[in-house]
């Protein structure tokens, strides 16, 4: 069995890209795959999405807005993760629709309305994501990603439980690229031979053993 941890900003382009190659892994590869997408709240995430919305490094006030958002995002994502993967997954997507796609601003009435069409109790919804489970559920997503030492958005890491106790950490990674690693196709320790750094590029994708 393989593992696929997807560290992601919930409000990032790329990382709606990335979760939707993830996706289309587990449907086109033989293997099982079981994978988790993980949010990820640092200032580096921060201020690319700031940088992405044209506002200054300086501007304490957006700063502070993006910030906000994006951890009332997330809590809300963990508390419709409380009422199963599926429907966690299908909240945090459609959020993403509303927001990126529809151009909606984030509120307490969106999440709401998206909470319903994904079919969660909505009562315990709005208590779940001002729990103290949420908040802890946040905060072990981020000691996860210290431990796997990962500090940028749509950063992939795989383990495959069954062959080895290693496992792959892919920045920028292409599809392609993770197809191929998880398929046994990609020898992580071959490429990385091959290079004196422990870390490789490939198709622009950096490769690093865990």
């Amino acid at each position: 069995m393989l593992e696929v941890y997807l560290f992601v900003n919930p409000l990032g382009e790329q990382c709606v890209r990335d979760e939707q190659n993830v996706l289309r892994l587990a449907n086109d590869s033989d293997k099982q795959i079981q994978f988790q997408f993980v949010p990820l709240l640092n200032i580096n995430v921060i201020q690319k999405a700031m940088q992405r919305q044209g506002f200054k490094p300086s501007d304490w006030q957006a700063q502070n807005q993006q910030s906000q958002t994006l951890y009332r995002l997330i809590l809300d994502y963990k508390a419709a993760l409380f009422q199963g993967k599926k429907r966690g997954l299908n909240f945090l997507i459609a959020m993403q629709d509303a927001l990126l796609k529809a151009g909606q601003s984030y509120s307490v009435a969106l999440a709401q309305d998206v909470a319903k069409q994904c079919k969660i109790d909505l009562d315990m919804f709005m208590e779940d994501r001002d729990s103290d489970l949420a908040k802890q559920a946040f905060h072990a997503d981020q000691r996860l990603a210290s431990e796997m030492a990962i500090t940028e958005s749509s950063s992939a890491v795989v383990f495959d439980c069954d062959n080895y106790d290693y496992g792959v950490l892919l920045e920028q990674f292409t599809y392609n690229t993770l197809f191929d690693l998880v398929n046994g196709q990609l020898d992580p320790f071959q490429a990385l031979n091959q290079h004196t750094k422990n870390c490789v590029s490939l198709d622009n994708t950096q490769l690093h053993v865990l």
